[in-house]
């Protein structure tokens, strides 16, 4: 019986850590199990780790016949793994299952939701109106308060990528994790979904000329570009209607204090404090957005969103010029707040 071993990194924090692994590489039809030795590892943060548990999970579903096993970290993190349903999240029988744990004032565990069902169950009311229950409700856990310009930065970004996920993505759920690092002032929330990718969303988009995940996510950065048609913008309700302004008003926010991190098909995108970053050798089977920001700072920055919507207004006013916009457009739009490295 052959078998293959795959051993994890100590520290499982920078996406390196998981793509140097290269699972969406390895032949698993040569194989009768597969072994993923996580025995050492002893740290873990939320988007490598749900990095790491759905390039596992996809290469799972693309197996046929090969068995897989877990030698998992009799440790500390170990033992936190288990808590947040990390194990048991990849597939295995270990620990709690997501949405099963219980948070605490540091993070929130794994939280599987269903997109058919909040479709469903909103009914008439605006998707992102119906995840502000949800947003609120994580938000709290992760900076313990339930107002205040920290809560409502977190719950305004929070809310706004789940809703990406549930308008735009066409899958099956969405992920969420989170993590705050009070000593540090440092917050993370990881959303990730098994949709079709932010370039199958874009291809139809009546605005832009779009050909590749590359082009794709600048795109999708660009402000009252990933919203719906322009038709059915006069049939939204005026506050809660999709005009395609989160994903620009969120990764300019959380990049000039922060990072924000877009992976989608064959290719990812970093922007971070006056910097963007491509990842052309990353890939994600949906979409997943990583945000990470000063809590300190964010105190001290109420009007900072409402600031960036207006400077979205003009900028998107400047973009339709060049109808549709093309790929040219969305990167100089992108040079005009981030300087490449």
């Amino acid at each position: 019986m052959s078998r293959l071993t795959i051993k994890t990194p100590r520290s499982l924090k920078l996406a390196s850590h998981i793509y140097d692994l290269n699972l969406g590489k390895i032949l698993l039809d040569k194989y009768d199990e597969f072994l993923l030795d996580m025995s050492e590892t002893s740290y873990g943060e939320p988007f490598a780790m749900l990095l790491l548990a759905n390039q596992f999970k996809e290469m799972v579903d693309k197996s046929n016949n090969t068995v897989f096993l877990l030698k998992y970290p009799k440790n500390n993190f170990g033992g936190y793994a288990q808590h947040i349903g990390l194990f048991n999240y990849m597939g295995f029988a270990l620990g709690n299952t997501p949405d099963s744990a219980t948070g605490s004032k540091n993070y929130t565990p794994i939280r599987s939701f269903s997109i058919s069902k909040i479709l469903a169950d909103r009914g008439d009311e605006p998707v992102g109106k119906y995840l502000t229950s949800y947003s609120s409700e994580l938000s709290q856990v992760l900076c313990q308060a339930s107002e205040g310009a920290a809560f409502d930065l977190f719950e305004y970004c929070l809310r706004e990528i789940m809703r990406n996920s549930a308008e735009h993505s066409e899958g099956s759920s969405l992920v969420v994790m989170g993590q705050h690092w009070p000593s540090q002032h440092t917050a993370e929330i990881v959303v990730c979904d098994n949709g079709i990718g932010i370039a199958n969303t874009l291809y139809d988009n009546e605005y832009i000329d779009c050909s590749t995940n590359r082009e794709a996510l600048k795109f999708a950065l660009l402000p009252g570009v990933s919203g719906v048609s322009r038709e059915e913008r006069f049939e939204q309700d005026e506050f809660w209607g999709n005009s395609g302004f989160g994903l620009y008003v969120t990764s300019r926010f959380c990049s000039e204090h922060g990072s924000f991190r877009m992976i989608s098909g064959d290719s990812g995108l970093t922007l971070a404090r006056g910097y963007q970053t491509e990842h052309p050798a990353w890939g994600f089977g949906g979409t997943c957005v990583q945000m990470r920001f000063s809590t300190r700072q964010a105190e001290n920055q109420t009007g900072r969103i409402a600031e960036i919507i207006e400077e979205g207004k003009s900028d998107f006013k400047g973009i339709l010029s060049d109808y549709p916009i093309k790929p040219s457009a969305a990167s100089k739009m992108l040079a005009s707040h981030f300087d490449k490295r």
